[in-house]
C-alpha cells in the first residue's frame, strides 16, 4: 500500500472516504499527502500524489458546488469559480520560474462523480486539468489513470518546494538556497514525524470504546517531540477555531518555549500542569514546594525518625509517592505494592511516614498553605463537587513521563466527551520518582502510539558519552540508546565532551566565565550557550554575574521569565527538560556526588538518589547538540566520571590538576 499522510481521511463522507482508500491501495512506490489546511466544506479535498520525481494533484469540490441539472462541458468547467480557485492554488505551489510549464509539471485530476457519468471525462488542456467521473474509484483504475496523467519529472528541490507549500504545517524552516531556484527550499519533517503530527486529526470516532481518542508519541532526546506537539497545537487551533485547546508541560521554562513555538492563538492555553490546577481552582490557597519547607521536614525527621536512617530526601520522596497516587488512608498506604520508584520501607517506618505527612499538612494548613502535590487532588474534589468549568476539546501534554497518575486523572476529568488527548514521552529521561504506567491511567494506546527513534540533536560524541555514562553509573542501558553500536567510524577527539576539574568552586566559576568568553570571541552567539547548574538558588545570581563580567545578554529561565532569543540561557538541571542548545555547560556536579555520599542516608536512599541523579544528568547531557562541558570541584576526578569518550584535558596524574585558565 502507498504511504498517505495523514493516514486517516480528513473527510467523513463520500466521495472523500472512498478516494482516500483508493489512494491508500496504490502500490508502495507512490507517496501522497492530504492538504491539512483545506476547508473541505468550502473548497473540497486536496491530495498531492508523487511517484519517484513526478507528481499530480487529486481534488474534489464541495457537495452541490456544480448543479446536477447542468450539462458538464469545458465551458462550464473552465468558468466555474471553484475550478478557477483550484487552478490558482496549484499554480502557487511551484516557483514563478516554472509557471510556463506548470500544467505539465503538476496536472490536476478533479473527481466529479455527481456531475459526470462513470467513465466520462472533461479535459482542460491549457490548465492541465482532467475532470472525471467515478471511474477513478473503480478497482485498479487509479494506477492506470495516474500513469497516464502524472506530471513530468522535477528536481528534488522543486519537489520540496511543492511539499512545503502544499502543507506548510509540515515544514521546520525555510532557507534560501544558493542555486538557480528562485524560491526558498524548506526543511521538512521526516516521514515518521509527519505521521506523528497528523495522527488522529479527524473528529472523534464514536465507535471507539473510550470516551475520547488518545495518541502517544514516544521518542529519544532530540527526535522532535516538542516541535511536533507545538505544530499540532497550532494546526488544531486553525482547524477548530471554536474549540478550547490546552497545552500542558511540567515546568515553566518548557511551557514558555512551547508558547514561542506555537504562536499566538486565542483558543490555546499553555501552562505548566500545576499552574493550570491553581488557575482552574481559583481561591486563595497558597501552594509551596517541599524545598521551601526544609525546616518543617527536618522537624519531622527529628520528631519521628531520629533513630532511623530515613532522611529529609527519603521523607519527601515518600510524601510525594502518597500524594501522586491519592492514597487516602494509612491502611491503603501500608497495603500499597511497592515499585521500583518507591523506597522499600518496613510497615513500622511507613506508619511514621504517614504520621509525619499528616503533621506536615496540619502545620501548613494553619498558615493557609499546602504542598503543590495536593493541588491535583483539590481540583479533582472541586470537579466532583460540581464546580463549573469549560470542558476541554483538545489536550496536548509534552514530556508526559513526568506526569503522575493523579495528574492524568484530573486531566481526563476536565475533558469533554469525544475530546482528543495527545501526549509525547521519553521514559529514558524520567528522573523523578513518578513513573507513569499507562495501564494505571486507564488510557488505551494500543494501535495509537508512534515511536521516533532518530535523534537530530546530539552529535555522535555526545550521544556515545551519555549512553556510556548511564551504563557506567548504574549498569543500565537506556531502553532506546542514542548511539548505535554499529557505528564504526572513529569520532575525532576534538568532538568529545570535556570534563573540567577544579580544586575550588571559585576556580570552577572563573573557568566557566573564561570558556564562555572564549566561545563568544570565536564567533559563537550568546544564544548558542546554555548553562545548567545544580544550585537552584544561585541561577539568577550567576546570570547577573555573567552579564556584568562579559557584557552579554543572559536570561535565567526561572518563574515566568521569557527568554530573549539573543541571550545566553541559564537554569537548574530539573528545568532543562525539553530545552536544547548548541553548547551546554553543566556546573556543580560535586553537589550531586556529595549528596550521594552523605553518611546519614540509608543504602536504599543512596541507590534511589544515584539513579535519580544519573537519569537527571543523562537528560541534561542530551540538551547539547555540538559541545558539552561538565564542571566538577573535587580533590581528584571521581572514578565514575572516568568514562570512555569523556575527555579530561589535564595531566595524567592520579590527582589531576585543574586546567589552565584562558585569559579573558
Amino acid at each position: 500500500m502507498a504511504q498517505i499522510i495523514p493516514e486517516d481521511s480528513l473527510a467523513a463522507s463520500s466521495p472523500g472516504t472512498e478516494l482516500h482508500e483508493c489512494i491508500r491501495q496504490l502500490p508502495p512506490e507512490y507517496k501522497s499527502w492530504q492538504q491539512l489546511s483545506a476547508d473541505i466544506g468550502t473548497t473540497g479535498l486536496r491530495y498531492w500524489v508523487t511517484f519517484e520525481n513526478r507528481s499530480i494533484l487529486i481534488a474534489t469540490l464541495p457537495e452541490g458546488a456544480i448543479s446536477l441539472d447542468r450539462q458538464m462541458d469545458q465551458q462550464l468547467l473552465q468558468c466555474h469559480p471553484l475550478v478557477f480557485e483550484l487552478v490558482m492554488e496549484r499554480n502557487a505551489l511551484l516557483p514563478d520560474s516554472f509557471k510556463e510549464h506548470i500544467h505539465q509539471l503538476l496536472p490536476i485530476i478533479l473527481l466529479l462523480p455527481g456531475n459526470l457519468a462513470e467513465k466520462q471525462t472533461v479535459y482542460l488542456k491549457h490548465q492541465g486539468l482532467l475532470a472525471i467521473g467515478s471511474a477513478l474509484l473503480l478497482d485498479d483504475a487509479m494506477p492506470l489513470i495516474l500513469e497516464r496523467c502524472m506530471g513530468i519529472a522535477t528536481s528534488e528541490q522543486v519537489t520540496k518546494v511543492i511539499h512545503g507549500r502544499f502543507n506548510p504545517e509540515l515544514t521546520i524552516t525555510t532557507e534560501k538556497q544558493t542555486n538557480k531556484l528562485d524560491s526558498p527550499v524548506p526543511t521538512l519533517l521526516d516521514e515518521v514525524q509527519e505521521k506523528a503530527l497528523t495522527a488522529g486529526l479527524r473528529a472523534y470516532d464514536t465507535t471507539h470504546q473510550h470516551p475520547f481518542s488518545c495518541w502517544l508519541v514516544q521518542g529519544v532526546a532530540g527526535s522532535g517531540k516538542s516541535l511536533i506537539l507545538a505544530k499540532r497545537a497550532a494546526l488544531l487551533a486553525k482547524r477548530h477555531p471554536q474549540s478550547k485547546i490546552l497545552v500542558l508541560s511540567h515546568n515553566k521554562a518548557l511551557s514558555n518555549q512551547l508558547k514561542r513555538q506555537i504562536g499566538d492563538f486565542n483558543n490555546i492555553q499553555c501552562h505548566p500542569f500545576m499552574e493550570w490546577c491553581r488557575k482552574t481552582l481559583g481561591g486563595t490557597r497558597r501552594f509551596v514546594f517541599e524545598d521551601q519547607e526544609t525546616e518543617l521536614f527536618d522537624l519531622m525527621i527529628k520528631r519521628h525518625f531520629e533513630d532511623s536512617d530515613l532522611t529529609r530526601y527519603g521523607l519527601i520522596y515518600e510524601v510525594n509517592f502518597i500524594k501522586d497516587r491519592m492514597i487516602s488512608s494509612e491502611t491503603e498506604y501500608l497495603s500499597t505494592l511497592r515499585s521500583s520508584h518507591s523506597l522499600a520501607l518496613s510497615n513500622p517506618v511507613r506508619k511514621r511516614v504517614w504520621q509525619a505527612m499528616v503533621e506536615i499538612d496540619t502545620h501548613l494548613r494553619e498558615r493557609n498553605c499546602y504542598l503543590w502535590a495536593d493541588a491535583p487532588a483539590f481540583l479533582l474534589q472541586a470537579f466532583e463537587e460540581g464546580q463549573t468549568f469549560e470542558p476541554l476539546q483538545h489536550v496536548l501534554i509534552d514530556e508526559a513521563q513526568y506526569f503522575t497518575p493523579v495528574w492524568m486523572k484530573v486531566i481526563k476529568r476536565a475533558m469533554s466527551p469525544n475530546a482528543q488527548l495527545f501526549l509525547t514521552s521519553d521514559g529514558d529521561q524520567n528522573f523523578y520518582s513518578r513513573s507513569l504506567d499507562w495501564k494505571a491511567t486507564g488510557l488505551d494506546f494500543r494501535g495509537r502510539s508512534i515511536r521516533l527513534n532518530k535523534s537530530y540533536r546530539c552529535s555522535l560524541a555526545i550521544a556515545r558519552m551519555a549512553d556510556h555514562f548511564r551504563l557506567h553509573r548504574l549498569m543500565e542501558q537506556p531502553n532506546y540508546p542514542l548511539y548505535s553500536i554499529n557505528h564504526i567510524e572513529p569520532i575525532p577527539p576534538e568532538d568529545h565532551p570535556q570534563l573540567l576539574h577544579f580544586p575550588s568552586k571559585e576556580d570552577q566559576k572563573n573557568r566557566l566565565f573564561s570558556e564562555i568568553n572564549h566561545l563568544i570571541k570565536r564567533g559563537h552567539s550568546a544564544s548558542d550557550i546554555l548553562v545548567l547548574t545544580t544550585d537552584k538558588q544561585n541561577t539568577r545570581f550567576l546570570a547577573q554575574e555573567l552579564r556584568q563580567s562579559l557584557s552579554i545578554n543572559t536570561t535565567a529561565l526561572t518563574g515566568s521569565m521569557i527568554a530573549d532569543d539573543d541571550s545566553l540561557k541559564l537554569c537548574d538541571l530539573e528545568t532543562a527538560t525539553g530545552l536544547e542548545s548548541k553548547i551546554v555547560f553543566i556546573t556543580g556536579l560535586e553537589k550531586l556526588l556529595e549528596s550521594e555520599q552523605d553518611p546519614r542516608i540509608s543504602e536504599r536512599e543512596r541507590h534511589s538518589l544515584k539513579a535519580s541523579h544519573t537519569h537527571l544528568l543523562y537528560m541534561a547531557m542530551t540538551r547539547a547538540s555540538q559541545r558539552l562541558y561538565l564542571l566538577v570541584t573535587t580533590p581528584k576526578v571521581p572514578d565514575e566520571l572516568l568514562i570512555e569518550g569523556l575527555a579530561i584535558p589535564t595531566s595524567a596524574s592520579e590527582y589531576r590538576a585543574p586546567v589552565m585558565y584562558i585569559n579573558q
